[in-house]
């Protein structure tokens, strides 16, 4: 074939890293300093009592109901955090911790044939309105979540693998036992999200949604377009504009053991690294952490006084999807050439490597480098490596040819055209799209780049919209419910339509055991199964910074949160003079 290789293969870079930390681990300087090796404790105090954070979020949201396929992102999840009723969180140091505020105590495994958990809610847990938080809620979240036509017709959860898998829901006083289907098990039992929003508020504005599967619906939808004025959580919302704010102030039903301290909590979304370090200088945010980070913002958070700020690997992972729905990338053997002339280590070093030194490759989509379970399933399979020549014979076996302008014909004669896309205002996503145009094009493959604005990035994934995308998921310890979220094919967050049905049946399998060890070997097959499918080629660990004003107190990262630094917002406030 005759090479086509771009110009812009050798030019994108970066600028010249700072001398930080290597592998991977924690840069810190300031009030965060600790952070390297107290994750869990660093820039602890006392707050003072009273005081107003204003924390900027990097990204927007189309709708208020994350349970919701098409409103799901981490940009939702960081707005809504301070008023959700989670589970609980993963600390710093990987350690789940309940939410206190709403449950009494841990829950519970009751039964192991049928699978039963028992939760205790803790006394006066409410919906900050004055209604108890009660069984009806936990029904409601089961149906919200099952997606079956039966109880809630035409809903497109977000993760399906809980709802669809219970049974029965009953309550007893405080207590209410959660019964899954004959079969099921999960080794993450306890991590299971259990409520989300108010049964009696879906019923007051709605209608009988437990009777009607259209009406549980519609209560669904009126979810998604209507921002909470009820809170679980320490703080609720006294006003909010869609994609732009939320502002908080304190529950006074909340029931937690720690009460918040300040007076007034707003998270406003601002786009872009220059535009958040900008408005921290002027003092119109106290802090943020976005989920990016380049060279350019270090050297700039580094000479800011009375400020703070730390890079990490965080919660989320870089990664590029092929979408099975393109007529082109239907091929597997077109798939497998593609990402095998990726080179994801070139891609490293010119850009998450400029901030974060050392840090290296990813080759699991569902375990961290750092697991015991973790098995590098990726380069032994020479997907992202950047052999053209190894890419070249694959496609050559496939029948696949290129004109005298050395572009890519298929074996029907057609010229192989994709779009690669991402969101605009991710400094890591706009270098690593031209340098995925340059590889590809070093195989005669002609693609176009079309960035995405924050407020069409969840029509754009939902709807499949792509060829090719750059994008993240924000994960934590867990794997079980990642794993049918991103790979299952009836899931609606598997968003370039993979269809494999040995990967469904390792699905069905993971949900058979309460063995951790069992479900992490199942979960590595499953694994290797989606890069034998050549569907999503794992990049790196997302390196990401964050950055505060020195005073604030209780405020750290969190890799192990999708919410990051949100993940103890009870416990933020405004240092004592």
């Amino acid at each position: 074939m005759h090479s086509k290789r771009h110009a812009t293969a050798a030019a994108i870079g970066l600028t010249a890293a700072l001398a930080l930390s290597a592998c991977g681990e924690t840069v810190t300087i300031g009030s965060l300093e600790a952070c390297a090796d107290e994750p869990a404790d660093c820039n602890s105090g006392e707050p003072a009592d009273g005081g107003e954070i204003t924390w900027a979020l990097d990204g927007s949201w189309s709708g208020w109901n994350h349970v919701k396929a098409e409103d799901n992102n981490q940009y939702v999840s960081e707005a809504l955090i301070p008023m959700w009723p989670a589970a609980g969180q993963f600390d710093p140091d990987g350690r789940f911790q309940y939410n206190d505020g709403v449950f009494a105590a841990e829950p519970e495994l009751v039964s192991e044939d049928p699978l039963q958990v028992e939760y205790t809610l803790q006394d006066g847990a409410t919906w900050g309105d004055g209604t108890p938080i009660g069984v009806d809620d936990f029904v409601y979240h089961w149906y919200a979540t099952s997606a079956d036509p039966d109880l809630c017709a035409g809903c497109a959860p977000a993760e399906s693998s809980y709802g669809s898998a219970v049974e029965s829901i009953e309550g007893e006083g405080s207590t209410v036992t959660v019964t899954y289907a004959e079969g099921h098990a999960s080794a993450e039992w306890r991590y299971h999200e259990v409520l989300s929003a108010p049964a009696h508020v879906a019923a007051a504005e709605v209608g009988d949604w437990k009777a009607d599967p259209e009406t549980m619906a519609e209560s669904q939808d009126w979810f998604s377009e209507h921002h909470p004025t009820w809170s679980a959580g320490p703080y609720r919302i006294a006003d909010a504009e869609m994609g732009e704010y939320v502002i908080y102030e304190p529950n006074p039903e909340w029931a937690g053991e720690t009460a918040p301290s300040l007076d007034k909590l707003t998270l406003r979304v601002i786009e872009g690294l220059d535009n958040i370090v900008t408005e921290l200088r002027q003092g119109a945010i106290d802090g943020s952490s976005p989920g990016g980070v380049d060279p350019d913002t270090v050297g700039q958070l580094a000479s800011l006084d009375e400020h703070s700020f730390a890079v990490a690997s965080g919660p989320g992972w870089e990664h590029l999807d092929l979408n099975l729905e393109n007529e082109f990338l239907a091929d597997p053997a077109l798939r497998t050439a593609l990402l095998t002339a990726v080179d994801v280590e070139n891609l490293i070093e010119r850009t998450a490597a400029q901030s974060q030194p050392d840090v290296r490759r990813k080759g699991n989509h569902l375990f961290r480098a750092d697991s015991e379970h973790y098995e590098d399933h990726v380069t032994k399979s020479g997907q992202g490596s950047g052999d053209v020549e190894l890419a070249q014979g694959i496609l050559e076996g496939a029948g696949y040819t290129w004109d005298d302008s050395g572009d890519l014909l298929t074996p029907d004669g057609e010229q192989v055209t994709l779009d690669l896309r991402y969101l605009e205002s991710n400094g890591f996503r706009h270098t690593a799209a031209g340098l995925v145009q340059a590889y590809l094009n070093d195989l005669g493959v002609e693609v176009a780049i079309a960035p995405v604005s924050g407020a069409d990035y969840g029509d754009v994934l939902f709807g499949g919209q792509f060829d090719m995308i750059l994008f993240g998921w924000a994960t934590t310890p867990t794997f079980t419910v990642g794993a049918s979220q991103m790979f299952g094919s009836d899931s609606g967050s598997n968003f370039g339509g993979l269809d494999n049905p040995d990967v469904d049946a390792l699905l069905t399998a993971l949900s058979g055991t309460l063995d951790h060890d069992e479900a992490a070997e199942i979960a590595n097959a499953i694994v290797a199964e989606v890069v034998d499918d050549a569907y999503v080629l794992p990049i790196v660990d997302s390196p990401v910074t964050t950055m505060i004003s020195d005073n604030l107190v209780n405020v750290r990262d969190n890799w192990a949160s999708q919410q990051r630094a949100l993940y103890n917002v009870a416990e933020w406030g405004v240092r004592e003079n």
